[in-house]
């Protein structure tokens, strides 16, 4: 493992404070969407002018606070497959960027979903894969939950699907906003024990 520079264990904790907002910001939108009855992303919006921008701007908020976390995981996993831990990351970037996108203008399409579902399965399964041999159980986490997204990015393309056969890949959110905050807590901890050392 390579030694790193004060400069990437600073940026190792602010990457692991970014994911944990972003776990806050998904929990914000989850509490705001369910006391308005689901109607927070509706167009035109029922919920109020307001609301409906603040439901825009978390979902936003909680894809765009994960690029850190994209940027310090290449960091610290690329030494060993730079290639594909490239390939991982970029995916993982420009899935973010697509769902913060779509989700900032109420603009999520059938193709747009396929694609960040996709991009977002083929970076966590790859990502996760890697960090196997560093963090064993946060490894297969992040591969359990790249393929939750993987389903749902299959079933997002054979839309419309019934909807029981659909809420197989129900689990995705909610393990996603678990690895917010485990992949934060072990930016954070990671950093600050070599920090400390």
């Amino acid at each position: 493992m390579n030694a790193q520079t004060d400069e990437e264990r600073r940026f190792g904790r602010l990457a692991g404070a970014a994911a944990i907002l972003s776990g806050m910001a998904w929990m914000a939108w989850a509490v705001l969407n369910v006391t308005h009855h689901g109607q927070v992303d509706v167009y035109p919006p029922v919920v109020g002018a307001r609301l409906y921008k603040a439901g825009a701007l978390l979902t936003a908020g909680w894809n765009l606070l994960l690029i850190p976390a994209v940027l310090a995981l290449w960091q610290w996993l690329h030494p060993k497959r730079p290639s594909l831990v490239l390939v991982y990351s970029v995916c993982g970037a420009v899935s973010l960027c697509f769902w913060a996108y779509g989700g900032a203008t109420h603009g999520i399409t059938p193709p747009l979903e396929t694609t960040y579902l996709l991009l977002s399965s083929v970076w966590w399964a790859g990502v996760g894969y890697e960090l196997r041999s560093e963090v064993k159980a946060l490894g297969y986490f992040t591969v359990v939950l790249g393929m939750f997204a993987l389903l749902d990015g299959v079933f997002s393309f054979l839309e419309p699907m019934p909807p029981a056969i659909y809420a197989l890949a129900a689990p995705k959110l909610p393990l996603a906003l678990v690895w917010s905050f485990w992949m934060g807590g072990k930016l954070i901890a990671r950093n600050a024990e070599r920090t400390a050392s």
